[in-house]
């Protein structure tokens, strides 16, 4: 998928499943930036965005440390792998044809089944960690590139 869903869609879905904005901005700031630090090259990083290279494992196992340590950040990288492992399907890694990450060219059905497993994770993220939902956590670091949307990442979206 692209910015669309990586970043506008997602920061949109987590607001509307109660996320304080601040909190929604973390998630898709680290869900769009996943493509650029895992792109998915040749035969780079692509157990991040295929499901049968394991996507949906890394999506599982970032969610669960994002709920045990209570990190959005981490949320929106989970986000990332699942979208990904939807859209792209069984054949998107043999053929990533042109389009095959644009929403617009994505059937209803594969549509409607990004926004499920994205729905369902941040409910579940929400209901194991209620408080950070309503309070962002301010970056350890000045300026931590996990934790916003850099400039850089804009001209993805």
């Amino acid at each position: 998928m692209n910015g669309h869903v990586h970043y506008k869609m997602t920061k949109r879905w987590a607001i509307e499943q109660g996320y304080d904005p601040a909190v929604a901005e973390v998630i898709a700031a680290a869900d769009i930036r996943v493509d650029r630090e895992f792109p998915g090259r040749a035969w780079r990083n692509k157990r991040y965005h295929f499901a049968w290279l394991g996507a949906r494992r890394i999506a599982r196992q970032w969610l669960a440390q994002a709920m045990r340590d209570g990190d959005p950040a981490l949320l929106g990288r989970a986000l990332h792998c699942e979208q990904d492992a939807i859209s792209h399907g069984q054949l998107g890694h043999l053929v990533h044809w042109p389009g095959i990450d644009l929403w617009e060219r994505r059937g209803p059905r594969v549509r409607a089944r990004i926004e499920s497993a994205t729905r369902a994770m941040l409910a579940e993220f929400l209901e194991a960690t209620r408080d950070v939902a309503e309070t962002p956590e301010t970056p350890e670091t000045p300026g931590d590139s996990s934790a916003t949307l850099l400039e850089a990442d804009r001209d993805i979206l």
